[in-house]
């Protein structure tokens, strides 16, 4: 995809982080311009501020863009850490890593993402399947430039809402020399790794070659990009599984007014590894002027090892069933407290616990591309481009857990154990320390204790996710010269997309303890007791909580007890989830675009930009499993030999039709100054979870008339509506003769409608079997339409609007070393009146997720003859992420954050660089609220990371 309807160019090898500083005034798209640029002699990071100013003149969309040139040396290990330093895009962090991208206050549900044109299988599914793109799974070192789309052309493919990314590889027909070759060896070293039993130390390596053969006719580009690093964090937050927030019915300080006191506490300690290995191979064939074949392929896998430990505390919530003392309350919150346990000897998660507890949630992210592209150029005025892709993204996790209690424990002369129940008067006593990590300590239990320290409950969650795309487009572009349209462009492109999921559960034990004759589930072929752990178990520490036992290997203590292989995750009727949460969604797409392309004046002004129609027709279809009571579907026999004919498979969904009209227009009103506006309507499928049509069921009695109701809870609906909008963007830019710019941009987008989970309970029979009926959900005979729990279209869309102001300035006229100095800084305001509902831990209705009101970015930077160095600072304001719990995601309020991030280097000679770099400069902690204001919701800090290393090119 062109980033511009002008004359392509060679694009110069220059560092990633330099081209960011210079894009951050661009409110135009990078592209090269037709005339050869005056050669400056400089170099370090002013080579891209210079290339980047002069080069966005000749934009033909609203965007901003990033380019590292020929596979040069970068400082970012994620695509996704250079791309939050461009104006209006923030970064989500997880794991303290940069990994999801916003943009104008929107997230990636209204997200784009393409690679060389092509749109990417997702990677992110973590509790259900996702549609947004995952960025840390996309090697910096192997992108060549990345462009984010802020204002569509018809030509665009359909799908960004908020914008769309551009990830592009490099043409080894644009290298500088005949053979190129790239080599970046990195040290990394975490300052908080090694706090947790974490290996402190990692690499990172790079190898890249851009080849030219047979007089120019043949490019080969070969990479490989290898990350390993330490993956630890220390955590605290106010929840655990699904007991999250707070509990508001008991007034504690008998003002009045309830007060909040936290449901559960965890503090956990992770550690682990990060394992990333990238691969990109691509061939270049063009033996005329007039035609070009090119094939791509691009792999990433991605292995991120995260075991974790730690202290939880749950069942708060259940305040009748337990003694609460010396309690403390502050501003309405209990901020200190004692829990006394009255009965050790409760059942299904009806009283508080205390546990131990050991989680292994690693996860496999693997993706693959290739593509196919043909171009020829005939009879000097036409252009016929034909392209195939394919990409494939599979993401699994382990979700698999130990919770250890104490017990009192009996045995027979032989030793076996014959009568067990949990330790009697525990109690724990706790202090909030705000928003930060609480303290909290135990009497009458002992963690460390292997006498009566057991194991009392085993769980396995496994998911797999997978993503497949493919897809299959003709572009065809036509040269007239005709009046103010200088060419004329027509295309059509078929995709096939399938989301598949696949869950299951392996659960033996209690969570809340066991005592004889009480067991909450045991999927095993064993009897169900607290399991001895000598031999599987150490003490480690967390902070903030007592020492503990820790399970050193998982999968062999599971093999001990219930034998190699016998606790693998089961679909279940017991769980009917695990058949509801599992199912395809598939969208077959058929795409058709014209639009024309504009090169004319304006009276004495030149005018550039195109305007345009894309027609785009979608098939939905939702397949999976529906509880459609007994006798009323098929024989299904579970993974534990249980068969049902309660349950039929469906497959269901729309086709529905957008029109998507386009327009850009930009005005060089001086040499100096540019107007550019640029009007849309938009369109983004729904997040694909919620496109999932299985359905599960539970019968109710109407108070009112005794009837019983068939109530159904789903997933979601393939009938949701895409995200409509309608945009506008006008900008101002300003170039200064000696270098640099000032930018500013307004834009205005009008949202129709949201996606929001709720429980709709009509007010008549005949009204209730209408809304069943719609839905393809079937109603057993004997039964009425009773509640459905599921995701709608709502009536809160609106408007999202901002400024964006942004300026690069680069020192020249100074004296001496000190013309060596540049800066960039961007700011944006944005705010919406759109609102979603408040999930688990809000009453009332949050702003849409992603939206920071407040967001800016300084890079200061410095290059002193061979020396180069830069300094950048972002903050983002306060925002609602999705952010994931069983079974799905929940609204939750991100605290603001502010990250610091340096980098040195120094050119020897013979292609020789000698490279220093730290990210989080400031340890900034990840601080997320549970519906409480300056109250712990969920703390989270990874430490510093710094990296030492070498790049040569050749």
């Amino acid at each position: 995809m062109s980033l511009s309807n002008k004359g392509k160019g060679v694009l110069r090898p220059t560092l990633l982080s330099a081209a960011i500083a210079a894009s951050m005034s661009t409110s135009g798209v990078y592209a090269q311009a037709q005339e050869a640029l005056e050669e400056v002699t400089v170099i370090g990071i002013r080579t891209s501020v210079l290339d980047s100013v002069e080069a966005k003149r000749n934009a033909d969309v609203v965007a901003d863009v990033v380019d590292a040139g020929a596979l040069s040396s970068l400082p970012d290990q994620s695509i996704a850490d250079a791309l939050g330093r461009l104006p209006g895009v923030t970064t989500v962090r997880a794991n303290g890593q940069s990994s999801q991208l916003n943009i104008r206050g929107m997230n990636g549900d209204f997200l784009q993402t393409t690679l060389n044109g092509r749109e990417q299988a997702s990677t992110s599914g973590y509790s259900e399947s996702t549609r947004w793109i995952s960025f840390d799974q996309y090697p910096a070192e192997l992108i060549n430039q990345a462009a984010v789309y802020k204002s569509p052309k018809a030509s665009h493919i359909e799908g960004g809402v908020a914008g769309t990314v551009e990830l592009k590889t490099a043409n080894p027909l644009d290298a500088d020399k005949e053979h190129n070759f790239n080599a970046n060896v990195r040290m990394s070293f975490n300052d908080t790794a090694d706090e947790v039993g974490a290996d402190e130390f990692g690499e990172r390596v790079t190898l890249s070659y851009l080849g030219k053969f047979m007089d120019g006719k043949v490019g080969v580009a070969l990479g490989y990009s290898h990350l390993e690093q330490p993956n630890s964090f220390t955590k605290a937050r106010a929840g655990a599984d699904q007991k999250l927030g707070y509990d508001s019915t008991v007034d504690y300080d008998e003002d009045g007014e309830a007060d909040a006191l936290p449901q559960a506490f965890q503090w956990h300690t992770g550690n682990g590894t990060d394992t990333r290995n990238g691969y990109l191979a691509s061939v270049v064939l063009q033996p005329t002027d007039n035609f070009k074949a090119q094939l791509d392929y691009f792999k990433s896998d991605f292995e991120r090892i995260d075991t974790r430990h730690g202290i939880t505390v749950s069942g708060l919530s259940s305040t009748n069933s337990y003694a609460l003392s010396d309690t403390e309350v502050k501003g309405g919150v209990v901020t200190s407290g004692r829990v006394n346990i009255t009965d050790p000897k409760t059942e299904y998660d009806s009283s508080p616990w205390f546990e131990s507890r050991s989680e292994d949630q690693s996860t496999q992210a693997d993706s693959d591309s290739i593509g196919m592209n043909l171009e020829w150029n005939f009879a000097d005025r036409h252009t016929l481009v034909v392209d195939y892709s394919y990409s494939e993204g599979t993401k699994t996790r382990k979700d698999q857990i130990v919770s250890m209690h104490a017990y009192d424990l009996s045995t027979d002369a032989d030793g076996n154990l014959e009568a067990w129940e949990e330790v009697a008067g525990q109690s724990f006593a706790y202090s909030l320390n705000g928003d930060g990590i609480p303290t909290g300590g135990f009497t009458g239990v002992d963690f460390t204790n292997l006498d009566s320290i057991r194991l009392s409950r085993y769980e396995e969650y496994p998911h797999e996710y997978t993503d497949e795309v493919e897809a299959f487009k003709v572009d065809y572009r036509f040269d007239l010269e005709w009046g103010a349209v200088a060419s004329v462009e027509a295309g059509i492109r078929f995709s096939d997309r399938t989301f598949d999921a696949d869950r299951g559960t392996f659960l033996y034990g209690s969570r809340d303890g066991q005592y004889n004759g009480y067991c909450a589930d045991n999927l095993s072929d064993i009897e169900c007791m607290p399991q001895n752990l000598d031999g599987f178990v150490k003490v480690e520490s967390v902070e903030g909580a007592p020492d503990h036992l820790v399970v050193t290997d998982m999968d062999a203590l599971a093999s001990s007890i219930f034998g190699a292989g016998n606790y693998e995750g089961k679909k279940v009727f017991s769980r009917d989830w695990t058949f509801v949460e599992s199912g395809a969604v598939t969208e077959e797409v058929f795409a058709y675009y014209l639009m024309a392309n504009i090169d004319t004046q304006l009276g004495s002004i030149p005018l550039t930009g195109n305007f345009g129609v894309r027609i785009v027709e979608t098939d939905v279809k939702s397949s999976g499993i529906q509880n459609v009571g007994a006798g009323n579907g098929v024989e299904i026999t579970d993974d534990v030999g249980i068969t049902s004919d309660s349950y039929d498979h469906i497959k269901y969904g729309p086709e529905y039709t957008d029109t998507l009209p386009s327009l850009n227009l930009n005005f060089e009103l001086t040499e100096q100054d540019y107007l550019r506006f640029a009007a849309a309507k938009v369109m983004g499928r729904p997040p694909v979870a919620q496109l999932k049509g299985g359905a599960g069921s539970w019968v109710s009695i109407n108070n009112n008339t005794g009837a019983e109701e068939y109530n159904v809870w789903t997933k979601g609906s393939p009938y949701l509506d895409p995200f409509r909008a309608n945009q506008i963007d006008l900008a101002y830019e300003h170039y200064f003769e000696d270098g640099g710019a000032v930018t500013a941009a307004i834009f205005w987008k009008d949202i129709e409608s949201l996606v929001e989970k709720q429980n709709i309970y009509l007010d008549s029979q005949s009204e209730r079997s209408a809304l069943f009926d719609s839905l393809r959900i079937i109603i057993p005979g004997d039964l009425d339409a009773g509640e459905l729990q599921t995701y709608v279209n709502n009536d809160k869309g609106g408007y999202i609007r901002g400024i964006e102001l942004a300026g690069t300035k680069t020192f020249d006229r100074l004296p001496g070393v000190f013309s060596g100095l540049g800066m960039t800084a961007s700011y944006s305001y944005t705010e919406s009146e759109t609102e979603i509902t408040g999930g688990n831990f809000y009453g009332e209705t949050l702003p849409l997720p992603g939206l920071s009101e407040h967001v800016w970015s300084t890079t200061v930077f410095w290059d002193i003859g061979n020396f180069s160095s830069h300094v950048n600072v972002r903050y983002r304001d306060e925002f609602i992420l999705n952010m994931s719990i069983p079974g799905g995601s929940t609204p939750a309020l991100a605290e603001a954050y502010t990250t610091v991030d340096a980098q040195i280097s120094y050119a020897f000679d013979y292609g020789i660089d000698l490279v220093f770099s730290a990210n989080n400069l400031t340890d900034e902690a990840d601080v997320k609220s549970y519906g409480v204001d300056g109250t712990l919701g969920e703390y989270s800090q990874f430490g510093r990371q710094f990296y030492l290393g070498l790049n040569y090119s050749y």
